[in-house]
């Protein structure tokens, strides 16, 4: 809650400003500025005014505490270092019922004033004038005011008050040390209020994010839980191949370990019989593996969801001490602060599991990441009989690439390519120093070896995840 007119005069009248030399001049904010003065009774001391917010408000500081600064040197900042510090407060005085303040300044005999309005609203403003109340600049400029630097400020004195205002109760030293405490605190209790739903937004996020990966893993697991069926039928392919015949779609065994019965086993007619066969054994191992890994990956990402759980409910356990619960919650905003990408060089970049993903979008970039920006060791990988991006999955030494990065990176290749509109998808990767040139290809055109297969089925959800909704 601001002050009013009434509690800015006792503040006033505790402070003693009149013949106070300034310092140094400190923004604290966008909306408030530290000042540091100087009197032979007192010494050095702050004196603290914010104008613009719920908090607008003026008091001294206590002995001890240190002027907060903003990250950059603020234009304000720059004027008062060089025309108002070394000035003195020549009289300090306050507009007839009004929160406004006006200081008097004598800087070796130039004269300026400066202007404090305490307000809430639009009308709050720190504004420094020469001696004829021309502007010489303001915390904060406002036009639609005639606000601006080398305007008239217009000064518009209150006879009376519409309303009775009274100071509110207090206790303390000082009613300035008791607005100082009780602000510090309203503004450490919004403080812990904000970092609270951050915090609980951060949990609701990752958990929501390890458990679609989670779903996503159970369903593939799920999907091909029948591989031991496979090995089955290419067993009793490969035992019966002699009566494939090619260009048929399928063949009819006998299966004599179940008592006779038949099995139709499906057939690529493109293919020899013993390409068939192989082939049925290659499917086999793919889903054989891809059990496996999903098995591997899923117990990693329960584990994780599992600790994440529990450092963010640890997090927003309330201690009773609301400086220590301040500062559990911002630590574990930095540790769970998600990565920014610096966009430096062609391409889209993004991170999944801690790996960085590069996507070329068009041929020219394919061409220039190949070229510049990866490395021997770094994942490659491209569609499979579609022309589009390369996507390359950054190496990083003693970590094997887990299956729900390659996902993420092949789902971002379908992306970019003419098959994101399919609903599976053939792709294959490799190692970048497995990669050739193509002699007299087209630009970015390389040709890949020791390469493995993929297959997948594009998953919107992931590219939601990884990617900023312009190029999805």
């Amino acid at each position: 809650m601001s002050l009013n007119y009434k509690e800015i005069e006792l503040i006033l009248s505790e402070s003693h400003l009149d013949g106070a030399k300034i310092q140094a001049v400190t923004q604290s904010s966008f909306h408030s500025v530290t000042w540091e003065l100087y009197d032979r009774d007192r010494g050095r001391f702050l004196f603290y005014t914010e104008i613009g917010t719920p908090q607008s408000r003026l008091h001294i500081l206590s002995p001890g505490a240190k002027a907060a600064k903003t990250k950059k040197l603020q234009r304000f900042e720059q004027f008062a270092r060089k025309n108002l510090e070394g000035s003195v407060i020549t009289s300090c005085t306050q507009l007839p019922f009004d929160r406004a303040v006006v200081w008097d300044l004598d800087n070796h005999e130039r004269k300026m004033r400066i202007y404090f309005r305490f307000y809430s609203g639009p009308g709050a403003n720190i504004i420094v004038t020469d001696d004829k109340n021309v502007i010489l600049d303001l915390l904060l400029r406002r036009p639609g005011r005639d606000e601006m630097s080398s305007e008239v400020l217009k000064i518009e004195e209150r006879t009376s008050s519409e309303k009775v205002f009274e100071v509110r109760p207090w206790s303390g030293p000082s009613f300035s040390s008791y607005i100082e405490r009780t602000c510090a605190q309203a503004e450490s209790d919004d403080l812990y209020n904000q970092l609270l739903k951050q915090v609980q937004g951060r949990m609701e996020h990752e958990l929501s994010r390890l458990a679609s990966s989670i779903s996503s893993l159970s369903r593939t697991i799920e999907a091909n839980q029948g591989y031991d069926n496979l090995r089955y039928e290419a067993d009793l392919l490969s035992a019966n191949s002699h009566l494939i015949k090619r260009g048929e779609d399928s063949v009819t065994v006998t299966d004599w370990a179940q008592g006779g019965k038949t099995l139709t086993i499906a057939l690529d007619k493109s293919l020899t019989p013993g390409a068939n066969v192989q082939a049925l054994y290659d499917r086999y191992q793919k889903a054989k593996g891809a059990v496996a890994n999903a098995q591997e990956e899923k117990k990693r990402l329960e584990e994780e969801y599992d600790n994440s759980r529990a450092r963010f409910e640890k997090a927003l356990e309330d201690t009773g001490d609301e400086s220590a619960n301040i500062r559990r919650l911002k630590a574990i905003l930095d540790k769970t602060a998600p990565v920014i990408q610096v966009q430096e060089g062609p391409g889209i970049r993004t991170t999944s599991g801690g790996f960085q993903i590069i996507a070329g979008r068009n041929a020219k970039e394919n061409d220039e990441l190949l070229r510049h920006y990866v490395k021997g060791n770094d994942m490659w990988l491209h569609t499979r009989d579609f022309p589009g991006g390369y996507v390359f999955i950054k190496f990083r030494r003693d970590k094997t690439i887990p299956l729900e990065v390659l996902l993420d990176a092949a789902n971002i290749a379908v992306l970019y390519s003419k098959a994101r509109n399919s609903s599976s998808v053939d792709l294959y990767y490799t190692q970048v120093k497995y990669l050739r040139r193509a002699k007299d290809g087209k630009t970015g055109l390389v040709l890949p070896t020791q390469e493995k297969n993929l297959t997948i089925k594009p998953e919107p959800q992931r590219i939601a995840r990884l990617l900023p909704k312009e190029e999805r």
